[in-house]
């Protein structure tokens, strides 16, 4: 018995080491795999890593160099500023030895007064030309006119017209007037009433006190008159004539109270005095209305008034200043005849009477007596053609006051007479000969809210045009794109030049490109 118990505790002492053992085998295949899961998941991730890195970087190479065979531009931003349209002339002051006899326009020489080599004094008449119409004092006198005309229909306009706010209140104090006589009108009305009720009700107790009396009488009378032979003290007669003076007073009073009844009616339907109370207040609190909106367009009439005092004010000047153009330009009218401008000999009179001449070339030249100081420059033409002899200019890189400067010839540039112009200035003040002086002729700049350099501006066969970068953002970072946009020059100087169409305010502009550049094209900004 013994012997089988300890052979059996043997056999669980087996089974238990049997059991422990198949489970620490099991923990150490477990244990494997997961060694190898761990290795299989580092791995993975660091291919993966790799892979991004490698995909990063031949991203960011393929960008790069894709970059650099973009076209790379410089940009400016649109913004506001102000152009001049001046035309500026720049040369070297020299002693003038003549004076270039031109005109303004085409012309017809009808007479030449002179010959080469007569003396002439400044004012003199030198030749006189066809009849023909001056366009720019027409022009300038029916500017003039205009203003004039459209000055006094404002003027017309202004006092002919009555503001409403006047009329409702005019109308409000008819209505209160009116609705203050109805009350008047009721309240003795309602006096009037009273007196023919009061009246009425006194005729009436008259009537029918006779009324009693008549019917008393009659029934006397009939009892009497039913009596055969009444020999009584009573006068029957008497009182029959008594019967019959009742009656007649009895119509009577009934007439008047007829009468008192009639005027009493009369006054059914007159307003009361209460309704014509009620319409007196309405009224007036209507006028107090209008009064209160006449005295705030008052104010504003006010202001108004002061607002067009202002703008009549420089109208007038607008009038004044047109009024001196057109005096100047008749004064200074060469259509008819064509004076010395300065005191000399005369020479090298090119035209006889039956030529047509312009402003491209002198008609003759007079040799001054005193000699002043001239500047002659060259400029393109379409800024000649804005030129008149004539105009004034001032000097833009000297600092004396003093000095001035005439239109005195436009003449074509031999060297390239398609393109170029030659202006020659009459030169004042202090200056000396050698000098390097600026000129500049015409009005002062303008302020444009879309001004962009000069350079930014390309031309096709199409118009003018300017390329507008645009922004993209993709994950990579941002990508410049270009876009052609249509414009029109509006004003420009040297410089600048003042733009329309649909270029919006602080957009970026190309100015300057590595390479021609397409609509749409993508680009890369310059670093510098």
């Amino acid at each position: 018995m013994k012997d089988k118990e300890k052979d059996l505790k043997d056999n669980n002492e087996t089974t238990e080491i049997s059991r422990e053992m198949a489970e620490n085998e099991k923990k150490l295949d477990k244990e494997e795999e997961l060694k190898r899961l761990r290795f299989r998941k580092k791995l993975i991730r660091r291919i993966a890593i790799i892979f991004i890195i490698a995909l990063l970087l031949l991203t960011f190479f393929s960008n790069t160099i894709m970059n650099y065979s973009l076209p790379e531009i410089s940009t400016v931003t649109v913004s506001r500023g102000s152009v001049s349209e001046k035309v500026r002339c720049q040369g070297t002051v020299e002693v003038s030895k003549d004076i270039d006899v031109t005109v303004s326009g085409e012309r017809v020489v009808k007479e030449v007064l002179v010959e080469d080599g007569d003396e002439v004094k400044e004012g003199d008449v030198i030749m006189t030309f066809d009849a023909s119409a001056n366009d720019a004092i027409a022009e300038a006198e029916r500017d003039l006119e205009t203003l004039e005309v459209d000055y006094e229909k404002t003027k017309l306009d202004r006092n002919t017209d009555e503001s409403e706010s006047s009329k409702t209140l005019t109308d409000a104090q008819k209505n209160l007037s009116k609705a203050q006589a109805e009350l008047e009108k009721a309240k003795s009305n309602e006096s009037a009433k009273a007196a023919a009720v009061a009246e009425q009700e006194s005729a009436q107790a008259a009537y029918d006190a006779k009324k009693v009396e008549v019917e008393g009488l009659q029934t006397q009378v009939d009892s009497y008159t039913n009596m055969e032979g009444y020999s009584g003290d009573v006068d029957v007669d008497a009182l029959v004539n008594q019967l019959a003076t009742a009656k007649e007073e009895l119509l009577t009073l009934e007439n008047t109270l007829n009468a008192k009844k009639d005027a009493v009616t009369s006054y059914e339907g007159v307003k009361s005095v209460a309704d014509a109370q009620a319409d007196v207040d309405e009224k007036t609190e209507a006028l107090a209305t209008a009064q209160d909106n006449y005295n705030k367009d008052k104010v504003k009439e006010s202001r108004t008034a002061q607002s067009n005092a202002l703008t009549d004010q420089q109208t007038e000047k607008k009038i004044e200043a047109q009024r001196k153009k057109v005096e100047k330009l008749k004064a200074a009218d060469d259509t008819k005849e064509v004076k010395a401008t300065g005191t000399g000999i005369i020479s090298g009179i090119t035209a006889k009477p039956g030529d047509k001449v312009n402003s491209e070339s002198a008609l003759a030249s007079i040799q001054l007596a005193d000699s002043g100081y001239e500047m002659t420059c060259s400029i393109d033409k379409k800024d000649a053609m804005k030129l008149k002899v004539g105009n004034e200019a001032k000097p833009e890189n000297v600092w004396e006051d003093d000095v001035t400067g005439v239109v005195r010839s436009i003449k074509a540039d031999t060297s390239d007479p398609n393109q170029k112009s030659i202006v020659k200035f009459n030169v004042k003040g202090s200056v000396q000969a050698g000098q390097t002086l600026q000129l500049a002729v015409g009005d002062k700049a303008g302020k444009y809210d879309t001004v962009v350099p000069n350079n930014a501006i390309k031309e096709d066969s199409n118009g003018k045009f300017v390329y507008v970068v645009n922004v993209k953002a993709t994950p990579l970072g941002n990508r410049y794109i270009v876009e052609k946009v249509k414009v029109d020059v509006v004003a420009s100087d040297v410089n600048s030049a003042a733009i329309q169409g649909e270029v919006s305010e602080y957009a970026n502009i190309v100015t300057n490109s590595s390479k021609p550049l397409d609509n749409g094209q993508q680009v890369r900004l310059s670093e510098k």
